[in-house]
């Protein structure tokens, strides 16, 4: 997710502690404690993403791939991160103030960073990127494939709330700024029709009605579960589009096993999703990707905008399209050749512990371009990797790779 909304989410959670602490002292938390409830709630909702401190600067495009949402995005170092705010925020406090906080300031606080970082860690999940939350327990990646990296509705439903109980006019006008320029790339950009843009415009204005009627604490409530409501129904929309996938793919090929089916809903839209199939036939490795739809008889597949594409490596798809599922591209290649690149290039198996939908090709010089089709092909997760070599990369995670079922491990 982006750290925009990882940032309005901590926003969101540092007011419902302020109006929870209110209604239960059945009195206003002192302006300080409010101040460092924001500040702090909205850098433990990014503390995760502190690896970008080194996978961002010098690393190499495997390096990033490999350690972005790595050890920084699991339970147990968001806890970390949250006791590191929390105690530097204590210090803060007592610098700027002379005196400690009160006790109950220094619990509501602890608690409220806890949730904050843990909330980073939930709304990751909720992509097709991928997270470990319990390692070192499990190095499995774990995807929740519910809602696009950039979802401008948590914007909608939020961002009103928080100007109308926000007592600082520079907030007001940077949150207000926010979710104007979330509107306008609504209109501009093609990943969001025009139907989505006009509900998320038409919803914006609701929400703005309702933010200057509702009390303060309703407001907060209100955001938070407004931001849940949006999670959920993506989350339906996306298990409806796997379900209808799936069932395709057994009628057309009862034969294949189906390895992975990769959701991602369009932003804004919880009718059209880009879907990504894997399966396996003997030796046979295929990836297809298709749009489909959750409510056909609304708007059908065919009429769903394109995600993205996949480059020149896929061809046009031969599968038969119905309503909720239209084919657009595919990809084969063999198990064995995925299987022997793994067992006899190291930097290949490096890759392969981040890329869930391996496509490549051969290249003229005996090396291999290798890639994710979550992100096309030719760009983000591009590598390029020796055929043979046993030079291992530094400082390998131990990741199981996402298709640790193809290559036997």
């Amino acid at each position: 997710m982006d750290n925009v909304t990882h940032s309005i989410a901590g926003l969101v959670l540092a007011e419902l502690a302020v109006r929870l602490r209110a209604r239960r002292a059945s009195a206003e938390p002192s302006p300080r404690f409010r101040a460092v409830a924001a500040i702090s709630s909205m850098i433990a909702a990014n503390v995760p993403d502190a690896d970008l401190i080194y996978t961002g600067i010098g690393g190499d495009r495997l390096s990033y791939m490999l350690h972005h949402r790595g050890y920084t995005h699991t339970v147990l170092m968001a806890l970390v991160g949250a006791a590191l705010i929390w105690g530097g925020a204590m210090l803060v406090w007592r610098w700027r103030e002379s005196a400690a906080p009160l006790r109950d300031d220094a619990r509501w606080l602890a608690g409220l960073l806890l949730v904050s970082s843990l909330s980073h860690l939930v709304l990751d999940w909720t992509n097709s990127y991928g997270v470990h939350l319990f390692w070192p327990f499990d190095s499995h990646w774990s995807y929740g494939d519910s809602v696009f990296i950039i979802e401008p509705w948590f914007w909608v439903v939020s961002v009103p709330m928080l100007v109308a109980s926000t007592t600082s006019r520079v907030a007001r006008v940077l949150l207000s700024l926010v979710l104007l320029t979330g509107l306008a790339l609504a209109w501009r950009v093609s990943l969001v029709s025009t139907g989505a843009a006009t509900a998320l415009t038409t919803g914006a204005v609701v929400s703005i009605l309702l933010a200057r009627r509702l009390r303060p604490g309703v407001r907060a409530a209100g955001a938070l579960t407004a931001w849940i409501v949006v999670t959920l129904v993506l989350a339906t929309a996306a298990t409806r589009a796997r379900q209808a996938t799936v069932r395709v793919l057994h009628e057309a090929d009862p034969g294949a096993v189906i390895l992975d089916v990769v959701v991602t809903p369009m932003p804004a839209n919880a009718v059209c999703m880009s879907v990504i199939s894997v399966q396996s036939a003997g030796d046979t490795y295929r990836v297809s990707t298709a749009r489909v739809s959750a409510a056909p008889s609304v708007t059908p597949a065919s009429r769903c905008g394109v995600r993205g594409g996949t480059g020149s490596t896929f061809n046009g798809s031969s599968r038969r399209s119905t309503p909720s599922v239209h084919w657009d591209s595919d990809w084969t290649g063999s198990v064995v050749a995925l299987t022997t690149l793994a067992r006899e290039s190291c930097p290949a198996l490096a890759a392969l512990r981040f890329i869930r939908v391996p496509v490549w090709r051969a290249l003229a010089d005996s090396s291999i371009s290798l890639d994710d089709a979550r992100f096309g092909t030719g760009g983000f997760s591009t590598v390029v990797v020796p055929r043979i070599s046993t030079a291992c990369p530094r400082a390998v995670p131990p990741w199981i790779p996402p298709r640790a079922d193809v290559l036997g491990m």
